[in-house]
This record gives structure tokens, sequence and C-alpha cells, in this order.
């Protein structure tokens, strides 16, 4: 064989490992994009019920130019979401199943579960509506409609849901085009506070302390991994490594949540950066892995983690329409993917208005509120447990939201979903909407403050004056 000939030979082989390489790479790629929009489209339709023709332009609109080249395809029949990228690359598939939701089944195997639990029994709001009987006095409900609806006609932000409840008696709400009080809406990362919510109802019943350290499989022999606590995971100090970069397509956050089949896995198998407590970073990691880590540590008790937060939270709420919804391995997926309607999200901020007792009874343990409020040390005043706080910070970091007090404290989750609890008004909002492309904090703010000053005290209430 001639030299040219051996030459062209080895430049034709090295031009197939590139493509393959670079196929590989792409379908890698491509993998994200398609069980992202495999998963949306799935949930939006069967959990939230809405329409194809709907979910398809106003859910991906804002992306990357890449979504658009990934197709979707909705079996109605058999629930079932598959979507695939341009020439074949990437490839998902999303399940949905009765009261679990939907849940991505790349691998082919999902693990199965028991029937669902029974459905909750839905209770009414109170409602106070103005020019009756029942309107509050302290609510000056035309600067509230006023700004409720300005809200909505020059609704730039894309606000879809926004419900004020005060004195546990919703004074006003409003809904966009295509959405109504019965439309469960997607958390995102305020399923973080359902998250901690469920274990100060573990808390409560004794079913383990968050000093302990946190019995992770994984972590068994392990000298550094093996000293950190639920309380580290709760308060987002457990040092392990975690990249929560949505912008990144291969994140460890991304691949977590629309390519792993055991999301609470990713987290227990991740390196420590940190000692326990020494640094604070924000990671859907470790909410994920407490999720396994409390249904684990039920299921040793014979208890499964769904039913359980259908009979001691919602439940008792009469909230009906939560869903947790469950990656593969199972789990429920406790960082992102919790759907619920706007009055039922203002029902959960209720429980914590009201220091975890619902009608009498306590569903949280006694001091859980205030330790899920308390900023975690290394936080810089901004985080507690799973919740966000409204405090400045140390170092000329300013409230994220203005104009409202401090001791606010809130759900929050991806392009501005939001369950505002502001004790000093007895007062619950939540707002949800897809601010995309921009961040959501201040485009929510101005209203937030409107309908703050909307609502005067309480008589037992001195005004406060760090709200200026």
């Amino acid at each position: 064989m001639s030299l040219r000939n051996t030459l062209f030979i080895a430049a034709g082989a090295i031009a197939a490992a590139v493509l393959i390489y670079a196929g590989f790479k792409a379908d890698r790629m491509a993998r994200i994009g398609a069980g992202y929009k495999a998963k949306v489209t799935c949930s939006e339709i069967f959990v939230a019920g809405r329409e194809k023709k709907d979910v398809i332009p106003q859910e991906f609109a804002g992306m990357p130019g890449a979504m658009k080249q990934i197709s979707v395809v909705v079996d109605e029949d058999a629930k079932v979401v598959r979507a695939k990228g341009p020439v074949g690359f990437g490839g998902a598939r999303a399940i949905y199943r009765e009261g679990y939701g939907c849940t991505l089944a790349n691998a082919g195997r999902v693990a199965p579960l028991p029937p669902a639990p029974a459905e909750v029994a839905a209770e009414p709001w109170p409602e106070a509506p103005p020019a009756s009987g029942k309107a509050l006095m302290r609510v000056d409900y035309g600067a509230l409609d006023f700004a409720l609806t300005r809200a909505f006609e020059n609704n730039t932000p894309n606000h879809r849901a926004i419900v004020v409840a005060v004195d546990g008696k919703i004074v006003d709400e409003r809904y966009a085009d295509d959405f109504t009080a019965k439309t469960p809406f997607l958390s995102w990362s305020m399923a973080k506070s359902v998250t901690t919510t469920l274990v100060g109802a573990a808390v409560k019943r004794g079913l383990l302390d968050i000093n302990d350290a946190a019995p992770v499989p994984e972590w068994e022999g392990d000298d550094q991994k093996s000293r950190i606590t639920w309380n580290d995971l709760l308060q987002m100090q457990s040092g392990l490594a975690f990249g929560e970069q949505y912008d990144v397509i291969r994140s460890d956050v991304n691949r977590m949540l629309f390519e792993r089949a055991d999301a609470g896995g990713v987290a227990a198998r991740s390196p420590v950066e940190h000692a326990p407590g020494e640094a604070w970073y924000y990671s859907s990691g470790t909410t994920n892995l407490i999720a396994r880590t409390l249904k684990q540590t039920l299921e040793r008790q014979g208890i499964d983690l769904q039913a359980f937060a259908q009979e001691v939270i919602f439940e008792p709420l009469g909230a009906a329409s939560f869903t947790l919804e469950p990656d593969a391995s199972g789990t429920v997926i406790g960082s992102s993917f919790v759907y619920a309607t706007a009055r039922d999200w203002a029902r959960l901020g209720q429980l914590y208005l009201q220091d975890g007792v619902w009608e009498g009874e306590r569903l949280l343990p006694e001091g859980w509120v205030d330790y899920v409020k308390t900023p975690a040390s290394a936080s810089d005043g901004q985080y507690g447990a799973q919740f966000w706080l409204n405090r400045e910070g140390e170092e000329g970091r300013e409230r994220f939201f203005p104009g409202v007090p401090e001791e606010m404290y809130f759900f929050a989750g991806h392009e501005g979903q939001y369950v505002f609890v502001i004790p000093d008004k007895r007062m619950v909002v939540v707002r949800t909407g897809m601010t995309r492309g921009r961040p959501a904090m201040p485009e929510v703010a101005p209203l937030l403050k409107e309908i703050y000053d909307a609502v005067g005290f309480p008589e037992d209430r001195a005004p406060n004056e760090a709200a200026g």
C-alpha cells in the first residue's frame, strides 16, 4: 500500500472518529433538551389539564433556538410524550401515572409504584370579597383591584396567577388567559419548601432528628460524608459539590432533572468541597437527596412517603390538587416537580403563617416555622431551611423585595413562582408566572409592594418600620 493511500485511510479514520465524537456529544446535549420538553409537555397536559395547542407555544417561547428543533409527539390515549432532537439525536420519553404525575423514563425502566393514595377531599377557601358582609375593614379593595388589574393588563412579567389571602380569607385573585383557580401550577423550586414541610412532619412524629447524621447508604464508612446531618442538608451547607447552572446544558442540575433516573443519587455521589456548615451554596441536588433519604427513612418504618404527605399535610389542609412527581427510581423530585393550584399553594403558606397549626391541629412541630426562617450561618442572611428570607446582607446586599418587611419569608421557584408569607399583615400572597430571560424578583417586587401597601395592619400589630 502506498504512503498516499495509507495517509488517506488514516485521515478518513480520524474524520470518522471526529464525526462519531461530535455525534455522541450532540446526542448527549440533545437528551437534556428532549428530556425537558417531554417532561414539561407531559405534566402541563396530563397534570395541569392544558391543551397541547397552548402548551407547546407558551411553555417553550423564549428558549434557545435549538429547542425548536426538538420535536414532540403526544399520545393522548397512552398518556405518553416522546421528544427527539434533529436527525435523531437525543430522545426522551415521559409517562403519566394517575396520582403521581409524569416521570421521565429515558432508561426504559421505571420503578413500580404502589396504588396512588386516596384523593383528598377539597375544602373551599373562605373568601372576603368587597361590598359584602365578609369584607375586611383593613383591606383597601380599590387599591388592590387597581394594582392587580394593571398588572394583568400590562403583563410584561407574564403573571399567570395572583392570590391574596388576609386573615386566612381570599380577598382577591386574578388569572391570565387559559388559567383558572382550578389549574395546577408547576412549583419549580417552590417544591423545596414542600420537601422541608414533609421533613418537619416526620420530626413531629419522632421519625427522625435533624441533628442526626443523614442515613445515606452511599456514605457508610465515609469519614467525611457520614458527618453530614439532616440540618446541613436542609440549610444547604453540606459541603457537597453541585453545579446549579441552568444555562450550561449538561450541568449537574440539568442532568439530574432531565436525564438521570435517580435524582437523589447525584448529590449522594458528589465529592466534598467544604466541611459541613462552612459554606452555603444553592443546590437542588441536596434537596433531592433529602427527599430520597426521607423516603428511605420512612420505608424502614413501613411508611410510604406519598401516602404520608397526603395523610399528614394535604388532607388536613383540604389541599386536593397537590401532585408530587417522582423520578424513575420512584423518589419524589423534591427540588422541582410539584404541582398545585394557586389556592392550594396559598394553603401551604397559610400553614406557616399559623405556626404549623391548622384548624386547631398542630401539623408541624413547635419551633419548626422559626427553624425554617432562621438564616443558615453561612448564607449571609438570605436562606433558612429550604426557604428564602428577605433580610439584608452583612456587606450591603439589599433585600430581595424592598418595601416589604425583612420578616417576610417565602417559597421561590424558577421563572418567578412564589409563595410570600408576610406575618406583620397576616397575609399570604401567591404569584405564579413565566418571567423568562431575566431575573423575576425585580419584575415581581413592585407589584408585591402595592399588594402589601393595600392591606392595613391588624389591631394588635404595630407598623414594621423595616418595611420602608
